[in-house]
């Protein structure tokens, strides 16, 4: 690619018979250095401008990973909250019906405890599905104004 200084430096040969004025030329090649030198300028900045895009797309593209990593990592958790919740469940359910035979009173008042303690451990995981969508419902804010900048 031509620069600037290449047309600038560029000269021409000589001649005597049906040569073109060297003043025209002149003139001609300042006017096509000048034009070429500010479309030159304007080409690098829109390089640079295109690179820091770029870096800023790489930028936004592992926040959104992270974002993807955080939000199978909190299903991952609920999960495991769930099947741990069911599996207590279960878990007092047999106890009871073998508590049953014995003492039906104290068994009733062990399943109201236990059903308290579900009950907690679904406000619980309610209360961590809020904060992980807040966090998410956070991190799209920061990168949806980010991208306006």
């Amino acid at each position: 690619m031509l620069t600037p200084v290449d047309i600038d430096n560029k000269t021409f040969k000589k001649t005597k018979i049906g040569g073109y004025d060297i003043a025209d030329v002149e003139d001609f090649l300042v006017k096509v250095m000048e034009d070429y030198e500010f479309l030159y300028k304007e080409n690098s900045e829109l390089k640079e401008k295109l690179y820091n895009i770029e870096n800023s797309v790489s930028y936004y593209k592992s926040i959104e990973d992270g974002i993807n990593k955080t939000v199978e990592n909190a299903q991952s958790s609920a999960d495991d909250i769930k099947a741990a919740a069911q599996k207590e469940a279960e878990r007092i359910k047999q106890q009871a019906e073998a508590d049953a035979k014995n003492n039906l009173e104290s068994l009733k008042i062990e399943i109201a405890k236990k059903e308290f303690e579900l009950e907690e451990k679904k406000k619980q995981m309610q209360i961590y599905r809020i904060k992980v969508s807040s966090m998410l419902e956070a991190q799209l804010k920061i990168l949806n104004d980010d991208d306006m900048e």
